[in-house]
């Protein structure tokens, strides 16, 4: 094949021969890589099919010079792993500073960044494609090699991709993602980070439940590598909208960059990235001077900004400073609040987070852009763009084709491409007729198809084509390649507002028809054959056509083989394009065909691009039907292989039968190109279909009109659904073969079977458009193996036959078409009533093997349960079960039950014939087949439950084998898990799962084995039974005979055979004799062998030489035996006997040593398994009951302890506080009244103006503190108590031990929550007598949880009966001396303070206290008023403090005003309306009483009151001077009713 390579202008700049020191790592990788420029020209389109080919493993690079292979292999199959650097052998030393053992070559950015250097526009648009289909980055801006050239961006990669989403208002959208506006965010990190730039960006995008590896980051293999050529690197992702809440990071699409090394040394891309980003997130590891300048400057040119800190810990003292200077700068740049992220930490899930809530709601509002918009802006930055004049040239020749399309597709179709209208398909169609009717065509249909002639040869060259042809004659490739990519781009673009978004919408439903590259170069063969029936001057020139069409199928365009449309083979245009080829073509040049048949929304393309390389239409994005031809140079290996040169690939599709005549045209379609290929592999879409019953019917159609071809197809079938209609063909390609079904009980047959029709489920990943989807490892493999299996259908094909030269192809096509185009096939054409039929049978074999298959699952479900009980049964009735007989058993019961559904089956076959009333001569010659496919699914399922029948018995017998060292290993586990719990509860530490582990492994692998293991030696039986075969037979002198093992199996038995006697002993009269009396003889001497080879069997005894030794030995002892007959054996008797029984033994053997490494297997998977998940049980048992004792220890320190203590020490409280009050000099604290009385003497006796302040203005802390005098003063001295601890603390004790067994009894389940039970031991033990517990501790997380009771209230009774040993033990060794607790004079202050403290409400004017001491009393009283200058209330309009009581103002006329009335005045005598609380006296003029105190001590201290409160002294009446401290005293005993 002659590939015609492109080379662009864009590689030539990054071709420079001087190598200067700083480029040096760079040159080196190239070289590494083997992509260096002396050595490599850019790849192109058709490189990839030398690259995809060769490989049907996903085989690891031997080295890095196979990476850049292996990536775009991969990437071809949407292998997740397609960016991995890893290599077979490590990588050693190249001269980079890399580590030499490591298995990654280089850095995976790097391997992207090369690739798409030395790659053209063509390919690089095929791999963004899949890179975003794979949801990978893509490179927008790709950095030079050599600093002092320019940069490039990249367009062109991004002008084939589609994207697909759903907006709110516009419903669901596909757009070009070059053209689309969407806004732009931008990410760039200033200077070394401790976090992950690219790692936090996959976490935005991919969202809280998806991460993904958009951007390939540190923490992938080979991502901490160092960067050689891809610092400066800008990649994009699209992060798309698509209408699933859950799945939406944001609320409309974006297009989100990402700067590849320090931003601070890039400053055309920052420019680039400023200028054209909506958001500009920057990853900031300092706030120098530095940083801040080019923060200023980014900020002056773009929309908004973010900045994420990411700096490391700041110096003790310079947070504040730190956090200034952030916050200037915040003001500087006018970021708003909330766009400056804290990122010091280094949680990049914290950062997505935070970035992400940001970003939502930033995007609804931000401007939006495209890529062609950056890439304009990139010319004003002196940054090159890869479409150059030569594309730009191009580009208005595709415009010129395209002038008028704007007015649209139908009037454009009819006028410019006029030769694909009506009058081509009427001709067509009438030609068929005419053919299929020979003699007996009608004058008016010869008429009508003149008529439909001379139409045609009307056609004139329209301006479209004449300007389509003089594009594609041009003599320069490249422009010719870019006029082609252009062509398709702007059809796309322009039918994407034409195109149904939705994939099950009617085609009917288009308002417009569609129109891609495809229909132009179907016109342009179209032209040709209207040249062919009539040649003009207009079209004279058409001649080059054929030549310029072979050139594009050379290129890797597909030809037109068959227009669907028309459902016509456009004979004399294919045939002048294939001579073409041809004569381009090596001599004798071989090749085999392959065919893909596709239907509606089948993704052939994408099948034959990820097998091959190839470069098919996308048929999904325009509704067009036909069958497209490319040839493909095969590799070597290949070629050895198939036994050819070339393989032609046929892709066919948008078969989609609504109509009877639609239903004729795709069988046409179907049978033509099946019958021209080797293999045809049928493709369905994804189940789901409405289509699925008319595609199965074309696909039978297909087989049936094909089966008596001299050129026969094998049929294969591909599903890209769950593959249900897969199995159905799958099943109808076996029935239809007339032949002998393959023996199908070889499980290496049915791999290898050309004939059997066997269905590949692809899991397809093309399930729509968009350029977010997630790849599929599942689907790489299994386009692999579906490759795999092509490779050996051809290479069977290529033993049993020879392979088809171009030219003996195309005479066949000829002959292929005669025969469709007369309708000379099998059936005819669109008669489906047997396909039906076949179809309809198929359906119920496949259904029943469904649910044949589901039921054994079931069954053997249920096997350990069912072998138990088999078990238990023979036990009883004193039988012994062993292995072998409970396998038979479980057998039998299998067979019987396949058996019987095997009867269901063939019976709902001829019932679904009498049902649809289905005339059974249709399906009479396929009986045979039917009959032996039913027998295949009973031989398969009987097969394949064998061997799960062996694997459960097995493991039935493992897992009893394994039961005693369970339980020995759980006892032995439960020991070491106390120890653990003990080491954690005493040294209060954390222990790490490692180091769980470490103790678990050294527990695990102590427990001593009680099953005995099968020999760990595997034997190569075969060979040492040769050996020790040879050393007998040179014992015994035939050591030059040919030794070789026979197969026993295969040969039914020993036959004695004339060439077994010596030549005296083959007289003819005796010969029959001898022949009997030697078989007797060797069939018993076989019988004695295999007896001694089925005890060492019996007894599972492996193969030993010593057993092969007694074989030979019965044998030599036998033939001694036998020479005592009349006739004489030859050498090769012994020879062939010996070879015989040893290969019969030599399977026997095999078969135990395959049992014991099966069994061997079966118990390492079963100890493995069940080390895992004890291991994870033995953390999560440490875990939650190391929790629990932490728990428990936490609640007996922080609540019991408090609770016992204040119980013990209450006593001792209470006894103190008893022996106070007790005291003579107490009296006055037994009751709030005369408690007030002692206050007010106290201070009269003292005369200090200090007291008489303190207590008007705070009366509490005043009363207080002359309490606290008290008490201290009563503790100083000698206090009798008795010593009743240690019997509260019994009974304290006794009481929690009581509450824990009463919540604990009354508790059920295994399973309680701990904070729940606490709660309740809680409440049961404040029931039990005034106690209080402080539970608010209980709302801790480490109380929130659910354990096993039990182990709790062990936990709990243990740490409570320490905490009693603790307290006893504190108690023994203070015997004599009784500690006083720190807090007592606090709790005797508190508790004598609540006796004597009283009401605690004020005289709203003079605040005097209530001294009433009835606890529920409504209306307050003061015993003594006093006057209110006292307090600082002065005289109306004046600075002198007032001397008037409260009880002398409400018998006058004076007057009161504060905020409680508002800022008005009220009399005092109206004082209840704002106070009814409260009750003051009238003043009697006649007795003083009570106010003689409070006179005598403002007279005295009137100017110091009058100085404290910075106002005038009060004017007091002459008698208060008069007034002598014994009438003060008198007149407070008077009112405090107190006799001394």
């Amino acid at each position: 094949m002659i590939l015609l390579h492109t080379t662009l202008v864009l590689f030539t700049q990054y071709v420079s021969p001087p190598v200067s020191e700083i480029d040096r790592d760079k040159h080196i990788l190239l070289h590494m890589l083997d992509l260096h420029r002396e050595k490599v020209a850019p790849l192109d389109l058709t490189s990839m099919q030398y690259v995809n080919t060769p490989s049907t493993e996903d085989d690891l690079p031997q080295d890095p010079t196979e990476l850049a292979n292996a990536f775009l292999r991969r990437l071809w199959i949407n292998n997740p792993q397609a960016r991995s650097t890893w290599c077979k052998v490590p990588v050693g030393d190249y001269g980079l500073d890399m580590d030499e053992n490591s298995q990654c070559a280089i850095n995976p950015l790097d391997l992207v960044t090369v690739i798409y250097m030395t790659t053209n526009s063509f390919l690089q648009q095929e791999i963004a494609q899949r890179m975003l289909q794979c949801s990978f980055a893509v490179p927008l801006y790709l950095p030079p090699i050599h600093p002092e050239k320019i940069g490039t961006i990249l367009l062109c990669p991004f002008r084939g991709v589609l994207g697909q989403w759903k907006s709110a208002s516009e419903g669901p959208v596909m757009k070009n993602m070059a053209d689309s506006r969407m806004p732009f965010l931008s990410a760039v990190r200033l200077g070394c980070l401790n976090v992950s730039k690219s790692r936090v960006l996959n976490r935005v995008l991919g969202g809280p439940h998806k991460p993904n590896d958009y951007f390939i980051n540190c923490g992938m293999e080979g991502g901490r590598l160092p960067r050689v050529l891809s610092d400066g690197l800008v990649e994009v992702c699209w992060n798309l909208h698509s209408g699933d809440p859950e799945d939406n990071v944001f609320s409309r699409p974006v297009l989100v960059a990402n700067l590849r090394g320090d931003a601070a040394d890039y400053e055309k891309q920052m420019s680039l990235l400023c200028y054209t980003s909506a958001v500009l997130i920057v990853f900031c590891e300092s706030f120098g001077a530095k940083e801040r300048e080019l923060l200023k400057s980014w900020r002056d040119n773009t929309s908004h900004m973010i900045i994420i800190d990411c700096s490391t810990s700041v110096e003790d003292g310079q947070e504040n400073h730190n956090e200034k200077m952030k916050q200037r700068l915040m003001k500087d740049l006018e970021l708003p609040d909330g766009t400056m992220l804290n990122g010091c930490e280094g949680d990049e899930e914290e950062i997505a987070e935070n970035l992400r809530d940001v970003l939502d709601r930033f995007i609804p509002y931000l401007h939006t852009t495209n890529l062609v918009g950056t890439a304009g802006m990139a010319n004003d930055l002196d940054i090159n763009i890869d479409e150059d004049e030569l594309c730009r040239m191009a580009f208005s020749e595709a415009e010129e084709v395209l002038s008028g399309i704007e007015d649209g597709v139908s009037s454009y179709l009819e006028n410019q491409l006029p030769l694909q209208g009506a009058v081509w398909k009427q001709l067509c169609q009438l030609e068929k007729e005419e053919a299929r009717r020979q003699q007996h065509t009608s004058q008016s249909l010869t008429g009508e198809k003149e008529n439909l002639i001379k139409q045609l040869l009307d056609y004139e060259l329209t301006t479209a084509m004449r300007a389509f042809t003089a594009a594609l004659c041009s003599f320069d490739t490249t422009k010719r390649a870019f006029f082609l990519s252009w062509m398709r781009v702007k059809l796309e673009v322009m039918q994407l507002d034409n195109l149904s978004l939705q994939r099950e919408a009617d085609e009917g439903q288009m308002q417009e028809p569609c129109i891609g590259l495809e229909h132009f170069l179907r016109e342009m063969g179209l032209v040709y054959e209207r040249y062919f029936r009539g040649p003009n001057s207009d079209l004279y020139d058409m001649f080059r056509l054929p030549y310029i069409g072979a050139e594009l199928l050379l290129y890797g365009v597909p030809l037109e083989l068959y227009d669907g449309d028309a459902s016509v083979f456009p004979m004399n245009w294919v045939y002048s394009v294939l001579y073409e080829v041809y004569k381009q073509l090596p001599k004798f040049s071989r090749m085999r065909v392959l065919t893909i048949l596709g239907f509606h929304n089948s993704k052939n393309a994408e099948v034959l691009s990820a097998l091959f390389g190839v470069n098919f239409p996308k048929w999904g994005r325009r509704h067009i039907k036909g069958a497209y031809m490319l040839l493909l140079s095969l590799p070597d290996n290949f070629r050895m292989e198939m036994d050819c040169e070339f393989l032609l690939l046929i892709s066919t599709e948008g078969l989609n039968s609504q109509t009877e005549r639609s239903l004729v045209h795709d069988s046409e379609l179907a049978t033509f190109v099946s019958g021209l290929s080797d293999i045809t592999l049928i493709n369905f879409p994804d189940e789901g279909q409405n289509e699925t019953r008319s595609n199965l019917q074309v696909a039978a159609n297909a087989i049936l009109c094909t089966r008596n071809l001299e050129r026969k197809t094998t049929f294969q079938i591909a599903s890209e659904g769950t593959g249900l209609d897969g199995k159905i063909m799958s099943c109808v390609i076996d029935v239809l073969n007339t032949g002998q079904l393959p023996n199908l009980s070889k499980r290496e047959t049915l791999a290898t079977s050309e004939t059997r029709g066997i269905s590949h489920n692809l899991h397809s990943p093309w399930t729509s458009s968009s350029v977010t989807l997630q790849n599929n490892q599942i689907h790489s493999d299994a386009i692999l193996r579906l490759k795999k299996r092509l490779l050996t259908i051809f290479h069977e094909k290529a033993t049993n036959g020879q392979p088809t030269c171009l030219g003996a192809f195309m005479e066949y096509m000829l002959c292929m078409w005669e025969r469709v185009k007369n309708g000379s096939v099998a059936i005819k054409l669109g008669d489906t009533v047997t396909a039906d039929a076949i179809i309809g049978l198929c359906t119920k074999l496949v259904q029943g093997e469904k649910h044949l298959g589901d039921q054994l699952d079931i069954w053997v479900e249920a096997l350990d349960d069912h072998i138990t009980e088999l078990k238990e049964s023979a036990s009883q009735n004193g039988e012994r079960m062993d292995s072998d007989r409970l396998f038979r058993i479980l057998t039998d019961e299998a067979t019987t039950q396949i058996s019987t559904e095997k009867d269901h089956i063939k019976a709902s076959l001829w019932d679904y014939l009498r049902q649809e009333d289905i005339d059974i001569s249709l399906v009479e010659n396929y009986k045979v087949n039917l009959h032996k496919k039913v027998d295949h699914i009973q031989e398969q399922m009987t097969s394949d439950v064998a061997q799960k029948l062996e694997s459960a018995t097995i493991r039935h017998d493992m897992t009893i084998k394994m039961q005693a060292l369970l339980t020995s290993l759980e006892a032995a586990l439960e020991v070491k898990l106390r120890s653990l719990l003990q080491t954690s509860k005493n040294n209060n530490c954390v222990i790490e799962d490692k180091e769980l582990e470490r103790e678990f492994v050294s527990v695990w692998e102590n427990i001593p084995s009680n099953v005995n293991d099968p020999p760990s030696e595997i034997q190569d039986i075969f060979t040492s039974m040769v050996e020790q075969l040879k050393k007998n037979l040179s014992d015994r002198g035939l050591k030059k005979h040919n030794i070789r093992l026979q197969d026993a199996n295969q040969l039914n038995g020993f036959k004695v055979k004339t060439a077994h006697f010596a030549l005296s002993s083959k007289m003819k009269k005796s010969l029959k004799y001898n022949k009997n009396v030697a078989q007797r003889f060797t069939n018993n001497l076989i019988e004695d062998c295999d007896r001694r080879v089925s005890e060492k069997v019996c007894h599972k005894e492996g193969y030993s030489d010593s057993y092969m030794r007694e074989l030979l030995a019965i044998v030599d002892k036998g033939l001694e035996v036998l020479k005592g007959e009349s006739f004489v054996m030859a050498p090769k008797f012994e020879v062939d006997i010996k070879g015989y029984v040893c290969g019969k033994a030599a399977d026997s053997f095999q078969e135990v040593q395959d049992s014991f490494l099966r069994e061997k297997e079966i118990k390492e998977r079963f100890l493995n398994e069940t080390r895992d998940r004890h291991m994870l049980n033995f953390i999560y048992q440490f875990r939650k009951r190391d929790q629990c004792q932490k728990a428990a220890q936490m609640f007996t320190n922080q609540c019991l302890k408090p609770t016992v203590e204040d119980f013990i020490y209450n006593s001792l409280e209470r006894q103190i506080f008893n022996n106070m009050i007790q005291n003579q000099n107490a009296r006055f604290y037994s009751s709030p009244k005369k408690f007030h009385y002692s206050l007010l003497k106290e201070m009269l006796i003292k005369d200090s103006f200090e007291n008489f302040h303190e207590y008007l203005q705070s009366h509490e802390s005043f009363c207080r503190k002359s309490i606290e005098n008290f008490i201290r003063a009563h503790l100083s001295g000698s206090v009798m108590i008795e010593d009743r601890r240690e019997q509260r603390m019994h009974q304290i004790f006794d009481w929690v031990k009581r509450c824990i067994t009463q919540v604990s009894e009354s508790e059920t389940g295994a399973q309680s929550n701990v904070r729940q039970l606490l709660e309740k031991v809680c409440s049961s033990l404040e029931s039990l007598e005034k106690i209080t517990t402080p539970t608010q501790i209980l709302k801790k997380p480490l109380f929130d949880i659910s354990t096993h009771r039990e182990h709790f209230f062990a936990n709990l009774e243990e740490s409570v009966s320490e905490l009693s040993s603790a307290i006893a033990q504190e108690f023994m060794e203070n015997e004599d001396v009784i500690e006083v607790p720190d807090d007592l004079p606090e709790k005797l202050k508190d508790l004598l303070y609540e006796t004597v403290k009283g009401c605690d409400k004020r005289c709203p004017f003079c605040k005097a206290p209530c001294d009433l001491e009835e606890k529920e009393h409504k209306v307050h009283e003061a015993v003594v008023h006093r006057p209110k200058g006292l307090v600082c209330y002065t005289n109306a309009n004046s600075t002198t403090l007032s001397h008037n009581t409260c009880s002398a103002d409400i018998a006058g006329q004076n007057q009161f005003q504060n905020r409680d009335t508002a800022g008005q005045s009220l009399p005092y005598k109206e004082y209840q309306s704002i106070y009814p609380d409260w009750k003051i006296y009238p003043e009697d003029p006649r007795n003083n009483g009570a106010a003689v105190y409070w006179r005598y001590m403002f007279m005295r201290y009137n100017s110091r009151f009058a100085q404290k409160y910075q106002c005038a002294p009060a004017i007091l009446p002459e008698a208060w001077g008069k007034i002598t401290q014994k009438e003060a005293l008198q007149s407070l005993r008077e009112a405090f009713q107190i006799t001394e």
